[in-house]
């Protein structure tokens, strides 16, 4: 039997965005009809793993899979493109709370203007895998634990859903006060770290959750190198960990030493204690987890 075929599929996460995904999903579906392009959507209306959902293996996308959503769901699209083995580039349709993949890559546009789509502008980027003992995930921008990942839970239980992008703001103030110290084993290139840390980042791209307030900034880190640049901040002392993490986040790659710079193609985290992780902006699970790239680099539709 033939496959029945389609321009583009539509992966909307109508949870983002507080209604934004629903009008988008909207306007773009009319302007797909308006240019003859045929396409399906899926419409994602409660915590879903996007990444889980299986193709019906009866269909065929020629020209792209959209993701409308925020940074998790951009992820996890990835995901079910590269579960599926779906032979097609992938395009941003931003709609979440801070957008920083998109924001990041350049890849975000004006609301309505849905031309790039029709285009054959693409940009390739590395695809970390994340392998824990329960789970499978992918990464685009960044993983993250301890600060990374307390502020991210603090962001999503008390402030996201009133304060938008200033809630990441506020919520890692908060957390600096109240770092912990976390053992950590740090397995790459035949080489054993054991140390005591605060906040361990693993950085494929270099995100921006403001203009005016980069997350973080360091030249060496590209989206086409195939090396994964892992920075942590150890804890001696309360004070010492605290100004550590505050530069880290503010001054980038000069930060007096308190940072810790490693760099490899490969890694195994591990922990004596529990320890829970972030992937691009999202909970996901705990320790032990590793972490490597995917052979193929992904491809993303440039507006």
């Amino acid at each position: 039997m033939a496959k029945e075929e389609y321009d583009f599929q539509i992966i909307a996460n109508l949870m983002a965005g507080k209604g934004e995904a629903r009008e988008r999903l909207k306007e773009l579906e009319g302007f797909l009809k308006s240019n003859h392009q045929t396409f399906r959507s899926l419409s994602i209306v409660k915590p879903t793993p996007i990444s889980q959902i299986p193709d019906d293996g009866r269909t065929k996308i020629k020209k792209a899979v959209i993701c409308i959503g925020g940074d998790g769901t951009v992820s996890e699209t990835v995901g079910y493109v590269l579960n599926n083995k779906i032979d097609a580039p992938v395009a941003l349709i931003p709609t979440g709370t801070a957008n920083i993949i998109a924001a990041t890559l350049g890849l975000g546009l004006k609301k309505g203007n849905f031309g790039f789509l029709l285009k054959e502008k693409t940009k390739q980027i590395d695809i970390g895998v994340l392998e824990y003992q329960d789970e499978k995930d992918y990464l685009l921008l960044g993983f993250g634990l301890g600060f990374e990942e307390n502020f991210l839970r603090l962001t999503k239980e008390k402030f996201k859903s009133n304060l938008g992008i200033f809630s990441y703001i506020f919520a890692a103030l908060g957390e600096l006060l109240s770092l912990k110290k976390i053992p950590l084993k740090i397995c790459y290139d035949g080489v054993t770290v054991r140390t005591n840390l605060c906040l361990l980042t693993v950085l494929n791209l270099k995100p921006k959750i403001l203009k005016i307030f980069p997350l973080f900034k360091d030249d060496r880190i590209r989206i086409d190198d195939q090396i994964l640049n892992v920075y942590f901040v150890k804890y001696h002392h309360f004070l010492q960990a605290f100004f550590g993490t505050l530069v880290f986040h503010l001054l980038g790659k000069y930060n007096f030493g308190l940072v810790k710079t490693i760099s490899g193609k490969e890694f195994l985290l591990e922990s004596s204690v529990p320890v829970g992780t972030q992937v691009d902006g999202e909970l996901r699970s705990s320790l032990p987890v590793k972490i490597y790239f995917y052979p193929q680099p992904g491809v993303f539709i440039v507006p």
